[in-house]
């Protein structure tokens, strides 16, 4: 059983282990180096990015209307080359209305500084190799 969310190689062959997907850990990961990052899927399979020049990683969470407790309802990850942004939106929570179920990988390209939902920059980016 896999108790990580994701996992980082560097160019010198160290890992690093992301957290829960609670607590992912992904400022604690190094900032240059970076060859691969490994998604763990929720039904065991495995998404891996690789010749990037800057990864990123994070939660989205999603807090309904009536008020409720925040929920976590996608992982993403990002890969960035040549000013554009490969976006993987992960889905983690499905509905009976939703179009996306558990597990589902939702790919698109945006530029960069534009690949927060199409719109905003996501901070957090890491250096490749």
């Amino acid at each position: 059983m896999i108790n990580h969310i994701y996992k980082v190689t560097f160019k010198t062959g160290e890992e690093f282990l992301g957290g829960s997907i609670s607590s992912p850990n992904w400022a604690d990961c190094l900032n240059s180096g970076i060859m691969s990052l490994e998604v763990f899927l929720p039904y065991g399979d495995i998404l891996k990015l690789t010749n990037y020049e800057k990864y990123n990683f994070y939660i989205g969470a999603i807090k309904p209307i009536t008020g409720k407790d925040l929920y976590i309802s996608h992982v993403y990850t990002l890969g960035s080359r040549d000013d554009y942004v490969n976006s993987y939106r992960i889905t983690l929570i499905s509905t009976n209305t939703g179009r996306h179920k558990v597990g589902d990988i939702t790919v698109r390209m945006f530029p960069f500084g534009k690949e927060g939902m199409g719109r905003n920059p996501t901070n957090g980016w890491k250096s490749g190799i």
